[in-house]
């Protein structure tokens, strides 16, 4: 996988090209994939279809770790990588277990995970990576929300962008625990890769508020992230399954705090050593 990254940012041509590829075959079609999965299993009982998804994603997600062991036994910052790899997996729980409808939805975070693999190769910055890994997540379910199924969703999705987030950032986790360092204008991209499109983001968003082009509950207004609020904390749909559907403001406060806590895993080594240097 080293040399693979490698490659991808010497060839960053072919670099676009495969990502390009990986997207529209992989990433926006994975809707349409995950209905006719379910499609396949449909004579068969929810709860063995969720326990067959479990099982394999489990003996998958064992396998990867197996494999990344031994690098990440020998890495001098394994400690700090272990624990964020081990918060990963508890976040992903947890997202598992409330934000969940079928199992199934477990394929997010193979997706992002390779996705966010990609991109490093290309941008060969963590913590931008997971960033522009993120905005690929709003442009995914912002598609499928508004264009490809807009009259069979009720509200724009944050619990899928949860998830695309954790599996973006478990395969950057990954990547970590391979040694392979970031470009030597970290600092650079960071400025340039990350906050100048944040900023852009905030006033984009706040733009279409303002105009009235965009609603975050139900209005009058041609686009909304929430056209019918949820009852209570707690959703039901049938065969009786329950979950939370994370509405707007959670995911105001939820998704900023998922950045803030892998600004520490993913901060270049350059930002740590200058940070010392000015306690010094």
């Amino acid at each position: 996988m080293t040399k693979f990254v490698h490659w991808l940012s010497t060839h960053r041509t072919a670099a676009i090209i495969i990502l390009f590829i990986y997207y529209a075959l992989v990433i926006l079609p994975h809707e349409w994939v995950g209905v006719n999965i379910n499609a396949l299993f449909s004579k068969m009982p929810r709860s063995s279809y969720d326990l067959i998804v479990l099982v394999v994603s489990s003996i998958f997600l064992v396998a990867v770790l197996f494999l990344f062991r031994k690098k990440l036994m020998i890495h001098p910052q394994r400690n700090k990588i272990g624990a964020f790899i081990l918060l990963t997996l508890v976040l992903i729980y947890l997202t598992n277990s409330f934000l969940f409808v079928i199992n199934i939805e477990s394929v997010h975070y193979v997706q992002y995970a390779v996705g966010a693999i990609l991109l490093f190769g290309l941008i060969r910055h963590y913590y931008v990576t997971l960033f522009v890994a993120f905005c690929i997540a709003l442009i995914d379910e912002g598609y499928q929300y508004f264009y490809l199924s807009p009259h069979r969703t009720d509200y724009f999705d944050i619990n899928d962008i949860i998830t695309d987030f954790l599996g973006a950032a478990f395969g950057l986790l990954l990547l970590k625990t391979l040694s392979i360092k970031e470009s030597g204008d970290a600092s650079h991209k960071m400025k340039w890769g990350f906050f100048i499109p944040l900023v852009a983001l905030i006033l984009g968003f706040l733009g279409t508020v303002k105009s009235s082009l965009l609603s975050i509950y139900p209005s009058d207004d041609k686009f909304m992230l929430v056209r019918e609020m949820q009852e209570g904390f707690w959703t039901t749909v049938p065969p009786k399954v329950t979950f939370h559907v994370v509405g707007p403001a959670e995911g105001s406060l939820i998704l900023p705090g998922l950045f803030l806590v892998y600004y520490f895993a993913f901060r270049s080594e350059k930002t740590m050593k200058d940070s010392r240097t000015e306690l010094t």
